[in-house]
């Protein structure tokens, strides 16, 4: 049997709107006990985000991190993936997603932030070419099948869901594939100086390659600040893609 972990943080374009979704199922295999996990990125609008952090700490004074496996799936090698050009929406560019996609994976292994905190994070990560494959990952935004390629793609999810990331590990607690779904129908951006109220790409993937890459929710009451909190803090901004303290950590604990 396979144990399979479902988990989700949706990116949503209603403003002021929070959904999470953490949950356990069984399905067949022929193979050892494995893990499966999904998690996905929360949009938080009109609200100010100004109240929101008056009383939390800075992302550079901020120490949270938690792990989608309580015993720290990794990758033991270097995440590689592929990229299904096709799918990208009309009028948003596959150049130009793609460019902001590979920014957001180098936010993480490159452990981009604004701390002056050195790069001690071993996690790497390659740009494999393009594919015809899809995620593994349903509509609804839950984890389906592993088929042996990590993907990054958009295709629809329902309620408004912006992103959904699935990662799978093996008994010894090493990740072994991820997918990342992108929803074609939202207002995304590549860049600040184009974006007109979407979502900075760059931003959001940032987050879910963080998943990708083991790291699970922290607290948007407790830690709104940090990439890996659960609400993206608005339209035309990258916050995101900068990491904070809590978020090398996580990633220093792992790698």
């Amino acid at each position: 049997m396979c144990a399979e972990n479902r988990g989700g943080e949706r990116v949503l374009r209603r403003p002021s709107l929070l959904v999470a979704m953490l949950g356990l199922a069984l399905v067949a295999t022929p193979t050892a006990v494995a893990g499966a996990s999904g998690s996905a990125y929360s949009l938080l609008g009109s609200q100010s985000s100004t109240a929101r952090t008056a009383a939390t700490p800075g992302p550079c004074a901020d120490s949270a991190y938690s792990f989608i496996d309580p015993q720290g799936a990794a990758w033991s090698s270097t995440l590689r993936w592929r990229f299904k050009s096709s799918s990208v929406p009309a009028g948003l560019g596959s150049s130009s997603a793609l460019a902001a996609i590979k920014k957001g994976f180098k936010n993480i292994v490159n452990a981009r932030n604004d701390c002056r905190l050195p790069d001690n994070v071993g996690a790497t990560q390659r740009y494999l070419g393009t594919t015809t494959r899809s995620p593994g990952i349903s509509k609804s935004g839950s984890c389906t099948s592993s088929d042996g390629t990590s993907v990054v793609a958009f295709a629809p999810l329902d309620n408004s869901y912006a992103g959904y990331t699935c990662i799978w590990w093996d008994t010894h607690h090493h990740i072994y594939e991820m997918d990342m779904r992108l929803d074609p129908n939202q207002p995304w951006a590549t860049s600040m100086a184009s974006c007109n109220g979407g979502l900075m790409l760059e931003a959001v993937v940032t987050h879910e390659a963080g998943h990708a890459f083991g790291l699970a929710h922290v607290s948007e009451t407790s830690h709104p600040r940090l990439t890996m909190s659960t609400y993206i803090d608005g339209f035309c901004e990258n916050q995101e893609a900068t990491l904070g303290w809590g978020d090398l950590r996580g990633l220093q604990a792992l790698y």
